[in-house]
């Protein structure tokens, strides 16, 4: 598993990296993926700078560029939930090796059982999203989360000590609630908002106010955050189908990406080709009922390939990690960085571009990029998993 980096101000510097996964080929003059039978790259080249021998799904870089990745417990234990990446090949538990694994009798609240991101916030904080669903019952269809083990943790990314736990409320964990991502608005309300995706079949968004620890559910069981029916996603030319043994079943992974851009909050629909936006506001406004929240959803079109995960610039650009497609596509949510006309409506200008009025468009497209998971920016990179 390679941890890629690309330049969205200036081209990566190429490499060659002979590791202990495999001769990694990167260096001046590729025009092409991994092999020469790979299509044709679109976009600056790529930098590797980390390689793992298993699959995480997390991704983080703090101010220092120390790398961060989580290990879901999804499809059975693993030894350490986060780490911290050392070198290009090496890596630690991350905050302490005493976190990784609750032990019996343990509050499920104060280690980790199933963390599924890490992210850094706007103030120097780093979060982690747990799930709260143990390793051993994870891929069982209805698994519940342990109460008191679905929740976010703050800790300073400095000194790796926790600041503190949210958990999700017990009766907000009905019909198998499946935390997934979490991003920070540090500047919503008194003291920030945390915003959540819940991947189960039925989904939902979450919101936490990180002032008071209230948490609300919107969306649920909608449309907006649900699988499509008998979804088929592609990777690499294969179907990708969920099998027992002979027996076929269609992927239902609801809501799961998150960006927060220019005020609202971004999210696609794993099992889809489709995602959405709504207003921040909207979502953790108290006197709004979910019927109002539903409403105020933005569907600016479908963007061709199922997405592991998004992110977002500081100049409202969100990041589709295009799965199916061995890409990253963006979005430009801010009028003034739109670069042509659409819809009778100029290039450049003031405000948000309106939802008809969006493009997806290509960053990147290469045969290292294989289903793309996480990503975070830093310094003018894009760094992501793969």
């Amino acid at each position: 598993m390679l941890f890629l980096q690309l330049a969205l101000t200036t081209l990566a510097t190429a490499q060659f990296f002979d590791t202990s996964g495999g001769f990694r080929p990167f260096g001046p003059g590729y025009n092409r993926g991994a092999y020469p039978q790979d299509f044709n790259v679109v976009g600056p080249e790529l930098q590797a700078v980390h390689d793992s021998q298993s699959a995480p799904t997390g991704l983080a870089v703090d101010s220092q560029h120390n790398i961060y990745l989580t290990y879901p417990r999804n499809s059975g234990q693993t030894p350490n939930n986060v780490v911290i990446c050392t070198d290009f090949n090496n890596e630690k538990p991350w905050p302490s090796a005493e976190i990784q694994n609750c032990t019996s009798g343990q509050d499920p609240s104060t280690c980790f059982l199933n963390v599924q991101n890490v992210v850094l916030d706007s103030i120097g904080q780093l979060w982690i999203v747990d799930s709260g669903i143990p390793a051993a019952i994870a891929n069982q269809s209805g698994a519940m989360a342990v109460p008191g083990g679905a929740k976010i943790m703050s800790f300073n990314q400095t000194t790796s000590a926790l600041i503190r736990t949210y958990t999700i409320p017990t009766d907000l964990l009905a019909h198998s609630t499946n935390a997934n991502d979490v991003r920070i608005n540090n500047t919503l309300g008194t003291n920030g908002w945390a915003f959540i995706t819940d991947e189960s079949t039925n989904s939902s968004i979450l919101a936490i106010d990180l002032d008071t620890g209230r948490t609300v559910r919107r969306l649920f069981n909608t449309s907006v955050v649900r699988a499509d029916h008998n979804y088929v996603g592609s990777y690499d030319g294969n179907l990708i189908y969920g099998w027992n043994g002979t027996k076929k079943s269609f992927l239902t992974t609801g809501a799961d990406g998150i960006a927060l851009a220019s005020g609202n909050f971004y999210w696609g629909v794993l099992a889809s080709r489709r995602f959405y936006y709504v207003a921040q506001s909207v979502v953790i406004d108290p006197n709004a009922t979910d019927a109002d929240v539903l409403a105020a959803v933005q569907d600016p079109g479908q963007c061709a390939s199922e997405q592991a995960g998004l992110t977002a610039d500081d100049k409202g650009r969100v990041y589709i990690l295009a799965s199916e497609q061995n890409a990253i596509y963006y979005v430009d949510t801010l009028q003034i960085q739109v670069n042509e006309t659409v819809n009778g409506v100029a290039a450049g200008g003031n405000g948000l571009v309106k939802a008809e009025n969006y493009v997806v468009n290509t960053l990147v497209r290469n045969g290292m990029i294989q289903h793309a998971d996480s990503a975070a920016i830093l310094d003018g990179w894009l760094y992501f998993c793969t």
